[in-house]
């Protein structure tokens, strides 16, 4: 969500217009059109260097029980004024026009790239599948050299992110994949930029091409606003393909990081918002374990100001997340009859070093960005409180975690063989002076996994842990296979296999 999965820990940096080494580059091919910038085109899309903490309810493990409507909403959603932007303040401030920015990295020979990654030759190629029903309309965004940009460089001339957090960058990837993508030697840059409408052009245009290019060069795109690799398949699943007039947000076209302040309380922060005209979004003040609610109300939020929502407020229910997550809301493990709406105060925030240079939004309650507000939020909406913990002497659980560590070996192997991405649950020991009355020598987390071996499965730690304080959001860490306690795969076609202590957990929700 965004397409939030969790991604490690936050690193901070920023960049605008896309980081570059420098050298040249050539714009349509034939030259770089005259008056074009970088700068113009992408500025503000700022990029939180490093792992993304983006944390999914239904598509990715977690111990948690689990995103908008747009209603009718302007053509051209009103700016606000944006006269003393760095001043706290009510309201929601737009970045001038929607902007986006993708990179093909393919290693397709000079004289394929010059005469595929053209606008001529994409338009020519542009199927349903990159743009549904407004094809005709993406076409004639490409055809405007002052809102869409094709360049051709070197892949040396982009600041990849480094091997050792290939992991995390690219998780959908195999890791032949990831070898594959960082020894690409070209990259096809697409940059998009418009006016702010409910059509939301740039963001069609730019997804549009990006998968298109991909499948014709056979590469991979590189998100750099999101720090993230992913297949052509998973571009083309990126694709807006919904008829003009309808909501296009979808969460996997942004993501949204979770990272612990130093108080304690949770900080979650969107990447990708820029590309719809938006501000991201961010919350801050909240307790660690309602981290994966708060993802989702942030997805719900951005929908609707995707879509042309304005003002100082939001208002999100428990349908409106549903609609975002693709699910009904009896379905989120929430009594959805009891479930109420939330409003949210929209305002500029206090800025953090690290922060994006984009705009930022802050969704805050009424009662001010506390923990307590910010649990009686996710009671209000979801009907159920914000944490669960599952003690390892649990015998449902112990009964899970067998049948998981049975299964396990077929997991690896159906991991190895490029189905999905590969979730492994295992215990992690808490420090005797981190244990409260004697409690639990160990929690349960997960770790998105590289690879696998005869003893043990070696990845990153996709939980925040609560007490375990040896290991963090992010690191690589281990699980011994044989303390697994339960696996997951999230499959390439959107489906999900095994986590059966997941279902245990919210099964036990109250109804």
């Amino acid at each position: 969500m965004g397409d939030t999965g969790p991604r490690g820990e936050r690193e901070q940096g920023s960049a605008a217009g896309g980081r570059r080494k420098g050298g040249a580059s050539n714009g349509r091919p034939g030259g770089r059109r005259k008056g074009a910038s970088d700068a113009r085109l992408y500025g503000g899309l700022g990029a939180l260097v490093g792992a993304l903490a983006a944390l999914v309810w239904w598509s990715l493990p977690g111990d948690r029980p689990p995103g908008a409507s747009a209603g009718d909403a302007p053509d051209e959603p009103p700016a606000t004024d944006r006269e003393d932007p760095s001043a706290p303040r009510a309201g929601l401030v737009r970045p001038p026009r929607a902007s986006a920015e993708l990179a093909v990295l393919t290693d397709k020979a000079d004289d394929v790239i010059r005469r595929v990654a053209s606008v001529a030759e994409l338009a020519k190629r542009l199927d349903v599948r990159h743009c549904g029903g407004a094809c005709d309309a993406v076409k004639k965004v490409m055809a405007d050299e002052d809102a869409f940009e094709i360049d051709v460089l070197k892949a040396d001339d982009l600041i990849l992110p480094p091997e050792d957090t290939m992991d995390t960058v690219a998780p959908g990837l195999t890791p032949s994949e990831r070898a594959s993508a960082r020894a690409k030697r070209t990259a096809v840059v697409i940059r998009t930029q418009g006016d702010l409408t409910r059509e939301q052009m740039p963001a069609r245009a730019v997804f549009a091409a990006a998968a298109e290019l991909s499948e014709s060069l056979a590469g991979f795109v590189y998100d750099e606003v999101a720090r993230r690799i992913v297949t052509a398949d998973d571009a083309r699943s990126h694709a807006i393909v919904v008829g003009l007039g309808e909501p296009v947000f979808a969460r996997k076209h942004i993501v949204i990081q979770l990272y612990r302040q130093d108080d304690g309380t949770a900080r979650l922060l969107s990447l990708g918002m820029q590309r719809f005209g938006s501000p991201d979004l961010s919350i801050r003040g909240a307790n660690m374990a309602a981290g994966p609610m708060l993802a989702e109300i942030i997805n719900a939020a951005a929908s609707q100001i995707a879509h042309g929502a304005s003002g100082g407020a939001v208002t999100v229910t428990l349908a409106d997340v549903a609609r975002v997550i693709g699910k009904k809301p009896a379905e989120l493990g929430a009594n959805a009859d009891s479930a109420r709406p939330v409003e949210l105060d929209v305002v500029t925030p206090e800025r953090i070093e690290g922060d994006p240079a984009n705009e930022m939004a802050e969704l805050v309650p009424r009662e001010g960005a506390t923990r307590e507000a910010w649990d009686a939020i996710v009671a209000t909406l979801f009907g159920v409180a914000p944490a669960m913990t599952a003690a390892l002497d649990d015998p449902e659980l112990a009964a899970v975690a067998e049948k998981a560590r049975q299964s396990l070996p077929a997991a690896i192997e159906r991991f190895k063989a490029g189905e999905g991405e590969l979730f492994v649950k295992g215990p992690f020991p808490i420090p005797e002076e981190a244990r409260v009355d004697g409690g639990a020598v160990a929690e349960t987390l997960w770790l998105a996994a590289a690879s696998c071996d005869a003893q043990r499965c070696t990845g990153v730690l996709s939980n925040e842990p609560s007490y375990a304080t040896n290991i963090a959001l992010g690191k690589t860490t281990s699980v011994k296979r044989a303390e697994a306690v339960d696996w997951m795969i999230q499959q390439r076609d959107g489906g999900v296999a095994g986590g059966e202590s997941i279902k245990v957990l919210r099964a036990r929700v109250p109804r």
